[in-house]
């Protein structure tokens, strides 16, 4: 079969015989995005040549056989629908005849997905598409509320026109599917067929259990090992059906997918879905709200984390009950505080809305507390009973106003251009009078409704049905206290992620301090991520031989255990990062003057350093005065992340081999804070990082300092108004490292102006000749293969 090899934009490829009059269901989907309200050139034009980079990546649909796996990786709520409908689109003009969807394992999700496959790609929703010419048009195998059917005709696929599948992960639907493929194999034996698989890492992952035995590539055949879940199982079975088949895999959150073994194939089932022909990182879209908006440097002019009390957690979470046994019942005085300000302070950025001409569009509230049906359940009444006892009292005494005034004067800083009080006041009334409350839950058919009632201003309670695919749009506040185990699970929960535009500032999320100081972490955990990927296309490798590195959490698995099996944790070495104090010891004055003491003698010893990029850059700086540095810097206790200590020995390490023996440390002196100090003789203006918890402050590093001391400065590496650091540390000499010392305005930390600056630090790291370590990589990859 066809093997699939690495393609680069400006590399000869088959796409290339496709002509401009050849993309017929592509121009038609662009042109009606070009249509819709608010639709940008620079969106339609980067969706057109994304999607052609996938395309590029799959086989040729005239090859006589093939099998391909691939992988696509985007970011939480961010547009992975879009490229893959422009994918199926041009897939469809390419020649691929089937395109099936596998879309997540709940009906919301896949009924949302067809109803926009059906306006966008086939035609088959009013307000879509044109629907084409007779002979082009879409044979759509499955509806908004219909999913696949066994019986389906096979003689629809003997026309011209492509056809349509969009089906559940769940295994009833699956076996359906296969038994059609079966059936209709006769139909297959030169059609091409896409599988795209929306959510990849969910369920789609093979999580072994006992039973029959499967084969490994690399093993003694007669090895006995788990037989594959039922629906990876599947899946696998209706790909090994098709001669001429390319999966994709679609999902924010890869880290299952990447640890699957490359290696694994079963007789009956065929190879696994480890992604071995491809995997691309799509770029970050503009104006996305994701982890850097919310838990870094651009959140430092608002307080977006609202803490939720221990206590309210408890209250909320857990059954209590009287002594005969019966269910104490949240009535409007047991409603957490935390939760009544959260409610408040949706009505509030409501109101905002409104002043901002934003009337009848779509607006959420998310309340997400537990996977708990009950809870849910008990939740809903008492907000329900709270609401009605908020709008009686306004009714009877006008006390709304200075509940209302309370929260407004803890929101209100970082939203920009609100109106008078008192219309905010007035307008946050009617919000509250037209609240509704949804549940979305197993047993419920509550749906949010947004394209026939887009006016309504929504509060929805749930669990696992609004943890991933399901758009909450307009959202705005978020009341989250759900726990887990895993970074790719809390990602996908965090539905307060994506396209906010016009309203990014009233994004409010109020959760627990543990929770926060996860996200602050997690951001650099997917930084990383997305460096490994594109550091992987950079250097034309398949992912099949090369590994990608995933770095370790301090406090959560990457994904559940189940689906990491091939994990190897290796630590070691810190080659190619950019480490980071995102955890202060704010409340250790002790350790806080000893970081000061030790910055104001690293400097002292550094010289009158040279101006640039908005600091003082000293070069030329030996290896040993780092690692002095580094082995006295005083950390809070709790951090795992930043080794201070394991970093100097591996420096001390690497200089032995000629490597980092030569340093530059830049200190920032023209930060965003109004506030000045000295240090060692040097006037500088702090730089202002707000608190997300108690001391961790999320992302500490702005990423055009990783260029300051390279001989074309960050300039050179600015791609929009973004920078490429990974970029600048792959440009870095391995002999080369960069100290950063960011001087922190103490008042945004909760500290008084005279505890003076707060000394943060972060590298840039070049890549080194050790093997790469600090990280989880996938098993079935040995040192070599790296």
């Amino acid at each position: 079969m066809t093997a699939v090899r690495f393609t680069a934009p400006d590399t000869p490829s088959w796409v290339d015989r496709l002509s401009g009059d050849d993309w017929h269901n592509f121009a038609r989907l662009q042109n009606f995005l070009r249509s819709q309200p608010g639709a940008g050139d620079a969106q339609v034009n980067s969706l057109a040549s994304e999607s052609l980079r996938v395309l590029r990546h799959l086989p040729d649909p005239t090859s006589p056989a093939f099998q391909a796996r691939g992988l696509v990786v985007g970011y939480v709520q961010s547009g992975k629908t879009a490229n893959y409908t422009a994918v199926a689109a041009r897939a469809a003009d390419a020649g691929y005849r089937l395109v099936i969807v596998l879309s997540g394992i709940h009906e919301s999700l896949r009924a949302q997905t067809q109803r926009r496959l059906n306006r966008e790609l086939t035609g088959h929703e009013d307000g879509g598409v044109d629907p084409g010419k007779w002979g082009q048009q879409w044979v759509t195998l499955t509806s908004p509320t219909d999913d696949f059917d066994k019986d389906e005709d096979p003689r629809q696929l003997q026309g011209r026109a492509p056809c349509l599948v969009v089906a559940k992960k769940l295994v009833p639907i699956l076996q359906g599917i296969d038994t059609w493929v079966s059936k209709v194999q006769k139909h297959l034996t030169d059609t091409p067929v896409l599988v795209i698989d929306d959510e990849a890492d969910q369920a789609s992952i093979n999580i072994p259990r006992k039973g029959n035995p499967t084969v490994s590539g690399k093993t003694d055949p007669t090895e006995q090992r788990s037989a594959p879940s039922r629906t990876n199982a599947l899946i696998r079975k209706i790909l090994n059906r098709l001669p001429k088949a390319a999966y994709i895999g679609y999902t924010a959150t890869p880290f299952a997918n990447i640890l699957i073994s490359r290696d694994d194939h079963h007789p009956e089932y065929g190879r696994d879905l480890f992604p071995r022909d491809f995997v691309l990182q799509l770029p970050r879209p503009a104006r996305y709200t994701g982890t850097e908006e919310l838990f870094g440097p651009s959140a430092r002019d608002r307080d977006v984390i609202c803490k939720v009390p221990a206590d309210d957690v408890d209250l909320l979470r857990k059954r209590r009950r009287r002594r005969n046994d019966e269910e104490v019942r949240l009535g409007p005085a047991k409603l957490p505080d935390s939760l009544v300000d959260a409610t408040l302070a949706f009505c509030l950025v409501g109101a905002v809305r409104r002043a901002r001409g934003q009337a009848g569009k779509p607006h959420t509230m998310l309340v997400h507390v537990s996977a708990l049906k009950d809870d849910q359940n008990r939740i809903k009444t008492a907000l329900e009973a709270h609401i009605a006892y908020l709008r009686s009292k306004h009714s009877t005494s006008g006390g709304l106003t200075a509940i209302l005034r309370e929260v407004w004067a803890r929101i209100s800083p970082g939203i920009k251009k609100a109106p008078s009080d008192s219309e905010v006041f007035r307008e946050a009334v009617q919000v509250m009078n037209s609240l509704e409350l949804v549940l979305m839950n197993s047993d419920t058919d509550d749906e949010f409704d947004y394209e026939n009632r887009p006016d309504r201003h929504i509060i929805a309670i749930g669990g696992n049905r609004l943890s991933r695919g399901l758009t909450l749009q307009g959202l705005t506040i978020s009341y989250f206290l759900r726990t887990t185990a895993a970074c790719d699970t809390l990602l996908q929960m965090a539905r307060w992620y994506g396209y906010r535009i016009d309203y990014e500032d009233l994004i409010r999320i109020w959760t627990t301090e543990g929770i926060a100081r996860w996200f602050a972490e997690l951001a650099l955990v997917e930084e990383s991520l997305r460096d490994s990927i594109i550091a992987l296309e950079r250097a034309g490798k398949r992912p099949s031989e090369m590994a990608i590195r995933l770095r370790a959490h301090s406090e959560l698995f990457l994904t559940n255990k189940s689906k990491s099996a091939n994990a190897v944790e290796s630590k070691g070495s810190w080659s190619g990062t950019h480490p980071q104090t995102v955890l202060l010891p704010l409340h250790e004055p002790e350790r806080l003057r000893t970081n000061h003491e030790l910055t104001v003698q690293l400097l002292s010893r550094a010289g009158p350093g040279a101006s640039g990029h908005g600091g003082l850059i000293f070069r030329d700086m030996a290896a040993g005065s780092i690692v002095e540095f580094l082995r006295s810097y005083r950390l809070h206790p709790d951090v795992r992340a930043f080794d201070g200590g394991g970093i100097a020995e591996w420096i001390d390490q690497r200089s032995a081999a000629d490597e980092l023996t030569n340093w530059s440390v830049f200190l920032p002196t023209n930060g965003d804070s109004e506030n000045t100090a000295e240090l060692s003789g040097h006037r500088v203006r702090l730089t202002a990082r707000r608190k997300i918890n108690d001391n961790g402050i999320g992302i500490l590093i702005d990423p055009r300092h990783e260029g300051v001391d390279l001989p074309e400065g960050p300039g050179a590496y600015r791609q929009g108004n973004k920078y490429d650091s990974q970029a600048m540390r792959g440009s870095r000499p391995a002999t080369n490292g960069l100290l950063i010392i960011y001087p922190l305005d103490p008042v945004p930390l909760g500290l008084p102006k005279t505890a003076g600056p707060v000394i943060a630090i972060a590298l840039s790291l070049p890549r080194t000749s050790d093997l790469d370590a600090n990280w989880i990589v996938n098993r079935s990859f040995s040192s070599e293969d790296e």
